[in-house]
């Protein structure tokens, strides 16, 4: 490797639309927006503990690609790759092209263990007066006509992010 020439990413599990919202510190961005760049990401520590780190290597994947929409439970949808890796409550990766409706992954944030929204105007009427549901949950799952190009990063430290739509992905390996 020649001297000015930059060292290869490493390979990605992040497969994402370039629509897809990523949060970073400064809230909800495309992802499209930070080609080429370097930003802090919402991320999950060891502990257990969120906090940020560098999203880099931020670049287009595949220039064709099958997409699926996900729908989650308060009505956000997500587009991504088939082959996008997601992270279930318990730890265990799934690809998005397994995801079905009722399927739980796990969220960027939760009230403590057996929280109990109060029966409050202020709270949607679907989660009052009963145990708060400590995941993201999958209700609709669709295939996308045509092929689009997808987005692929990399996250320091952790390998991990976390897109607006709640739920956490592997950035890489």
């Amino acid at each position: 490797m020649s001297a000015d020439a930059k060292p290869k990413p490493p390979p990605t599990l992040t497969r994402l639309a370039p629509d897809a919202l990523v949060e970073t510190i400064d809230g909800p961005v495309e992802v499209v927006k930070l080609i080429g760049k370097a930003t802090p990401v919402l991320t999950r520590f060891r502990t257990g503990a969120l906090g940020f780190r560098m999203m880099r290597e931020v670049r287009e994947i595949e220039a064709a690609a099958t997409l699926i929409e996900l729908t989650n439970g308060d009505g956000q949808a997500v587009r991504v790759g088939l082959g996008h890796v997601f992270i279930r409550p318990d730890g265990r990766e799934v690809r998005a092209g397994h995801l079905l409706p009722g399927d739980r992954l796990e969220p960027g944030w939760t009230y403590p263990s057996g929280y109990v929204p109060p029966d409050a105007s202020e709270y949607d009427p679907s989660i009052r007066g009963r145990p708060w549901e400590p995941a993201v949950v999958i209700v609709a799952v669709r295939r996308l006509p045509g092929e689009k190009p997808l987005i692929g990063a990399t996250v320091n430290e952790t390998r991990n992010f976390f897109l607006t739509f709640g739920a956490r992905c592997r950035a890489q390996a």
